[in-house]
């Protein structure tokens, strides 16, 4: 479930809890807006939806979010829904809803994000060029041609050739992925990665809009520095190591890695970057 699809659940359970208490729902904003929290412990989304809107219909903003709270936990969606200050609600969402994004994603494939007007908005001759024209702000052209990871355009490459990488390595243990149980995927940066791909969509569609794809790259600059973090951790290992066995867990790791790759080849296509599969 991506943040706009998530929007528009929160908006429809306001709706249905207002219109149950008598209450005027028309005060309700025609789009609503939820974002991640600052702190990832306090869930993976939230909205402010009840402090809005509370004045208007005359009842505590802390009451009228605990009212969409009930409702939103009712739909099997949203795994927990907690009322935070003044009338914040943090919502965590039920596993099969999260990995509905990587769902999503392999489902598009290659059309999963794109949109044509990007690639018109980008001049220029061999990847530094190009990824120079995305950056906000403007970073050392020199920097550009470096493979380290304070060049932002190595980080994206890397992170789509580490992946290549560790696709090529899971034939030999005979790794298939394809319907591998995302509810497995319970740390918290694979939780961030997967609400970072659902985001994409939305981005494309603004930095399109504005026209302003450095919208895009630095997306992608925040989806790869994910993906290392993510592979980097301790306990996050995609493939067996040593003598252990291929798990299930492994190949939820690898769907999500997967679905990764597809989004960094999506988003730098459209900037007219490569992708490089070694480095």
């Amino acid at each position: 479930m991506n943040p706009a699809v998530l929007a528009g659940k929160v908006r429809a359970a306001a709706v249905e809890v207002l219109a149950d208490r008598g209450l005027d729902s028309t005060v309700l904003p025609e789009t609503v807006f939820v974002e991640r929290p600052r702190n990832p412990s306090h869930g993976d989304y939230a909205t402010n939806l009840a402090l809005q809107v509370s004045t208007q219909i005359g009842v505590p903003s802390r009451d009228l979010a605990g009212w969409l709270a009930q409702a939103l936990t009712s739909t099997g969606d949203i795994a927990e829904a907690q009322v935070a200050g003044p009338g914040f609600l943090n919502l965590r969402l039920a596993p099969a809803a999260l990995g509905s994004i990587v769902v999503a994603v392999e489902s598009a494939g290659a059309g999963y994000g794109r949109h044509p007007a990007i690639r018109a908005l980008i001049g220029g001759d061999t990847d530094a060029e190009r990824f120079a024209q995305v950056r906000r702000p403007p970073v050392d052209p020199q920097l550009l041609d470096r493979r380290v990871r304070e060049n932002p355009l190595f980080l994206v490459q890397y992170a789509h050739a580490r992946i290549c990488r560790v696709v090529e390595n899971s034939t030999k243990f005979g790794m298939q992925p394809a319907g591998a149980d995302l509810g497995l995927l319970a740390h918290e940066y694979e939780g961030a990665a997967i609400r970072t791909l659902g985001e994409f969509p939305e981005v494309v569609a603004t930095a399109a809009e504005l026209r302003e794809p450095h919208r895009v790259g630095r997306y992608l600059q925040e989806l790869a520095a994910g993906l290392h973090r993510w592979y980097d951790t301790p306990g996050c290992t995609t493939l067996p190591q040593g003598d252990d066995e291929v798990v299930p867990v492994y190949l939820a790791r690898l769907r999500l890695a997967l679905a990764v790759r597809q989004v960094l080849v999506n988003g730098l296509e459209m900037l007219g970057v490569s992708a490089p599969e070694r480095m």
